[in-house]
């Protein structure tokens, strides 16, 4: 049947030509064509959209020196042979697409939540062992909550220093052996006085101990404290930048640089 059906002769449809009257205006477009441009408009207007809206949350107070020296790519009109069409001082790095950046994003936030997971686990065993030991978890927290400084991670406060000026080389070399040997000194008292400490008193001597020992485990367990809540805070902000970048709308809430708070709408259950 399909062979007889190809030895008939069938209509050639041609497509419709333009007009003689609208020859000057070129091919007549057709559906195809017409998608094709329609297609590249949406893009175009999507991509203006999505630059409307990273101009509306950007940083009004943020600036660079690089914003005064660093040119535009300007035009062929007031350049001529040496214009190219790129900024000046741009090193020609590729932009990465939003796919890549979103699963950047993603591999960011895990490595953020194991090492949170870590801590956490640290923070556990520390604090069995302080309760061991008969310390309080309470004066931590107080002490959390009075230390603004969250970055240092515990860092020792350096002493000031003082500067002696001598009158010669000599002199400073006496200053520096007078301050040695009582340094010298010092130590050899204490170390005395701990030893017939510990032969008077053996019970004192370990009560000592316990008790450094639970000051040095009090101030890892605070450093540790820290950490897990700058950690917290560094999770919570890539989840907040993966939201925003996200292709579909997720149950996120958020502030844009402006100060503009908004809500995205949650996932149906």
């Amino acid at each position: 049947m399909s062979s007889i059906r190809n030895a008939v002769e069938r209509r050639v449809h041609r497509e419709r030509a333009q007009p003689q009257e609208r020859k000057r205006l070129g091919l007549l477009e057709k559906h195809k064509d017409y998608s094709l441009r329609a297609k590249d408009f949406n893009k175009k207007k999507a991509q203006l959209r999505a630059l409307r809206q990273k101009a509306a949350d950007r940083n009004e107070d943020e600036f660079y020196f690089g914003m005064m020296s660093r040119k535009g790519p300007g035009n062929s009109l007031s350049q001529g042979k040496r214009w190219s069409g790129t900024v000046e001082g741009d090193r020609g790095n590729k932009v990465m697409d939003l796919d890549t950046v979103r699963l950047l994003k993603t591999q960011d936030v895990g490595y953020v939540r194991t090492v949170r997971s870590a801590a956490l686990k640290e923070i556990k065993g520390l604090e069995e062992r302080v309760v061991g030991l008969g310390g309080s978890l309470d004066a931590q927290d107080e002490e959390e909550f009075e230390d603004d400084d969250e970055m240092s991670f515990g860092a020792p406060k350096t002493k000031p220093k003082k500067t002696v000026f001598t009158e010669g080389v000599e002199e400073r070399k006496e200053i520096l052996q007078h301050k040695t040997e009582k340094a010298a000194h010092n130590e050899e008292d204490v170390d005395m006085e701990e030893d017939d400490t510990a032969k008077k008193n053996p019970e004192a001597l370990r009560a000592d101990q316990r008790q450094r020992l639970l000051q040095k485990l009090q101030r890892r367990l605070q450093n540790s404290r820290k950490k897990l809540r700058i950690l917290t805070r560094t999770e919570y902000q890539l989840e907040l930048q993966r939201a925003k970048t996200s292709k579909t709308a997720t149950s996120m809430n958020g502030v844009t640089k402006s100060g503009k708070k908004f809500k995205v709408r949650e996932r149906k259950r």
